[in-house]
């Protein structure tokens, strides 16, 4: 398709200017029909500087999001990733999830310029507006599967920590398990799902979501205490995406915790943090609705029966550490030591 070729074209020679003629020759076509892809392309968005006897190429801060933008700054190994960019969708994990489903899909990178139900952890929504962030989700069968599927929400923190490392000069943070902040602000959250197989309790096939926020953002008065933007106005979002692909199908490939976790750890912004937690209540339980009556009931010799829940109680205390295995070490109010694995902390 001629729309793409000439993207791939002003992607790649940034700054230099092409000739309408050399594109023309290039895919054998006429003058005429890459003056109308170029006006085109400037209707969809694209800042195209043009004029006469100078060619075409994209203007600075040109940040539309594109399959051969990112195909562009993927490394050798990617470029033959399946990739998918949507203008707006409801959430690329929706729609990769979606994709597994009905397709045999073991690899592929899906884009959107905004998201109109975007997800995060526990159930919560993520605000992606359009042309300011980045949305995207991988889908990776990872060789061998993963035994402690938190690990590889962990993997993505580092992803995308190297990222912007990388490409800024900006050093994030990572507050366990899933959030890159910068200050005291997050910029980023991810959401990991993963398809297990029964008799092996591996997780194989992954979908890892990953919202950045790169540009400066009209935040609901809700999250502007909590959530800041990137502003890295000098990169694309192209080429961000690209650069976090990179580092996550290299993590994934070899999956070795010992090569990621440091980075993990050296990044955490909770040890020495005081934080609010739940845990079990010690020998208390409700009865599951549906049940014969309201009491708490024990089997004779003192087990709890199947149709009572544990009760969770708010408990405070200070991190210790972020141990290899992805668990938090919380010393409570109480004084006992307490490995978190699953669900979430609140700083304070």
């Amino acid at each position: 398709m001629l729309r793409d070729d000439i993207v791939k074209e002003l992607e790649e020679n940034r700054g230099v200017p092409l000739s309408g003629q050399y594109l023309a020759d290039k895919y054998n076509v006429s003058r005429n029909a890459v003056w109308k892809t170029v006006n085109a392309l400037k209707k969809s968005g694209y800042v195209i500087v043009s004029g006469k006897n100078s060619g075409y190429y994209l203007a600075e801060g040109n940040d539309i999001i594109s399959e051969q933008g990112i195909r562009y700054f993927l490394g050798s190994d990617d470029n033959e990733l399946p990739i998918k960019v949507y203008d707006v969708i409801d959430s690329t994990n929706n729609e990769a999830k979606r994709l597994m489903i009905s397709d045999d899909v073991s690899r592929m990178l899906l884009v959107a310029n905004q998201q109109t139900a975007g997800r995060g952890r526990l159930g919560r929504n993520f605000y992606s507006p359009a042309d300011s962030g980045i949305y995207m989700s991988l889908i990776y069968r990872v060789p061998g599967g993963v035994k402690n599927p938190m690990m590889i929400t962990m993997a993505a923190a580092v992803a995308v920590v190297r990222a912007i490392e990388k490409l800024t000069d900006i050093r994030p943070g990572i507050k366990w398990v899933n959030d890159i902040f910068v200050g005291d602000k997050k910029v980023c959250g991810i959401l990991s799902e993963a398809v297990t197989d029964l008799e092996t309790g591996m997780a194989e096939n992954i979908v890892v979501g990953i919202g950045i926020n790169m540009k400066k953002s009209n935040f609901p008065e809700e999250l502007r205490s909590i959530a800041s933007s990137l502003y890295a106005e000098d990169v694309t979002r192209n080429h961000m995406i690209a650069e976090v692909t990179n580092n996550l199908i290299e993590l994934f490939g070899s999956f070795d915790a010992e090569i990621f976790m440091p980075e993990y750890i050296s990044h955490n912004i909770v040890v020495g943090k005081r934080v609010g937690f739940e845990r079990i209540a010690s020998g208390k339980t409700v009865q599951k609705a549906g049940s014969d009556d309201g009491a708490d009931k024990a089997s004779s010799d003192g087990r709890q029966l199947m149709n009572a829940v544990p009760v969770y109680e708010k408990v405070y205390g200070t991190v210790k550490e972020v141990c290899s295995d992805g668990a938090l070490l919380v010393v409570s109010d109480d004084g006992t030591e307490e490995r978190i694995f699953t669900g979430e902390i609140k700083m304070r």
